[in-house]
């Protein structure tokens, strides 16, 4: 009995937490809910955001900012790219929408380095308690 009961608990904890997205497989936000560093131009670097995928903050937001400007907002498997110059930029993310969407939860983030004609990915990642954070990957 109490083995049936400990792999229901770590069924229910696994099933909880948001899984990776390969921005491959990751939809394309609409235009209409990416707002800034649209404009391609040679000299810039190009930043991925994409949101995981998992029941965790399901039917909310993850609005995505860029050196506290607000840029975009994900669903689950959702992605945006946004060109910038190359330099240090500080990546945010937190939850947005009605109700327990929108509790006063602390925006996390973290710096990325870019590269003029590079490509950097960071991830979207939500735990099993909903605290939101940003991650570099290199899944493709």
């Amino acid at each position: 009995m109490i083995r049936i009961i400990i792999a229901l608990a770590v069924l229910a904890l696994t099933g909880c937490a948001t899984e990776v997205v390969p921005p491959s497989k990751a939809i394309n936000a609409p235009s209409d809910r990416v707002f800034k560093y649209q404009q391609v131009s040679p000299d810039q670097a190009t930043l991925v955001v994409v949101r995981d995928s998992g029941y965790v903050g399901g039917g909310c937001y993850a609005t995505v900012f860029i050196n506290g400007d607000r840029v975009a907002k994900l669903d689950p498997k959702e992605k945006a790219s946004f060109n910038l110059p190359a330099g240090t930029w500080t990546i945010g993310a937190t939850w947005e929408g009605a109700a327990l969407c929108s509790a006063a939860v602390e925006r996390q983030e973290r710096d990325v380095s870019l590269v003029a004609g590079k490509s950097k990915t960071l991830r979207i990642f939500t735990d099993s308690n909903g605290t939101m954070d940003v991650k570099p990957t290199t899944i493709e």
